[in-house]
């Protein structure tokens, strides 16, 4: 019991020193530039965005075509599948 006391204590000090952490008022606003290294770095983070984009598509592209020649173990395809729907309504018929 003793140790979990300890334990709770020490734990306690370093909430409270980061609780003082954060209570600090930092640089001023003046002070704080955004940078040309941080433009570079978003910029590089949207072209490896869109770089990934492109990828999935292309290999979603990959995954249809080899489920309509059968590849996975189903019977070749010739056609799209046909889309399920729902009616809006009762007495509205299905639409695709």
């Amino acid at each position: 019991m003793h140790d979990l006391a300890v334990l709770a204590v020490q734990a306690l000090d370093v909430v409270h020193g980061l609780l003082r952490l954060a209570d600090d008022e930092g640089p001023r606003p003046e002070d704080v530039k955004a940078g040309w290294g941080a433009f570079a770095i978003f910029l590089g983070l949207c072209v490896v965005v869109g770089l990934l984009g492109w990828s999935l598509v292309r290999q979603l592209k990959k995954v249809e075509r080899a489920r309509v020649e059968g590849v996975f173990g189903e019977e070749a395809r010739t056609a799209e599948p046909k889309r399920r729907t729902i009616p809006l309504r009762e007495d509205d018929e299905p639409r695709a």
